[in-house]
């Protein structure tokens, strides 16, 4: 039985194999040769584990239910992925865009945004934009609670060409520098119009 636990932690999602003696596995060749009436068991390469491992993050996000990055490593290593840290599941978090947000039970929990990459001015992202303010420096944007950084994502893809030179974003509140205090109210506007149409 140490043999198939050994053997299990090199293959980290297979299906279950129904078998009565396991007395006999010592090897992955072993496995292989039990499993092949079932044609359940395999061999994942380097690339399919990274794939599995996307799709089960992807996966778990959906659940709602996940309110640290410590609860996402559980989570995951739970399902086999042995060498999740949680430094490795916040830069998944960073790459496909999840924020924080409220689920039905109005817990704070890592949510996936509906579409992934970069959100557009034809998404629905700018109905949760709240209020949009300035100082003779920056902008600022008060966005639903969680959305700010989606919405700072659509805001540096457009950059430059709308006066953006940057954004920094919280929770709820995107600080917007413009290339040029002295031509802030161009950024404003162009800022303003991104988010006019509902």
């Amino acid at each position: 039985m140490h043999a198939l636990n050994k053997i299990a932690g090199i293959l980290p999602h297979f299906e279950l194999i129904y078998c009565t003696d396991f007395s006999n596995i010592t090897s992955c060749t072993d496995l292989a040769r039990i499993a092949q009436p079932y044609r359940k068991v395999t061999i994942m390469t380097k690339q399919s584990k990274q794939e599995a491992l996307i799709q089960a993050f992807k996966n778990l996000l959906k659940e709602e239910r996940f309110g640290s990055q410590g609860d996402i490593v559980d989570a995951l290593k739970a399902l086999g992925f042995d060498n999740v840290s949680q430094s490795k599941v916040s830069r998944m978090l960073s790459k496909y865009g999840a924020v924080r947000t409220r689920n039905a039970k109005q817990e704070m929990v890592y949510s996936l945004p509906p579409e992934l990459g970069v959100p557009t001015t034809k998404s629905p992202l700018r109905q949760l934009v709240l209020d949009i303010e300035h100082n003779d420096v920056m902008i600022i944007i008060r966005t639903s609670p969680g959305a700010a950084q989606l919405i700072a994502r659509l805001l540096d893809s457009v950059g430059k060409a709308e006066g953006v030179l940057g954004t920094i974003a919280g929770d709820d509140t995107i600080f917007i520098a413009p290339i040029s205090v002295k031509n802030i109210n161009f950024t404003l506007e162009k800022v303003t119009e991104l988010f006019e149409k509902v």
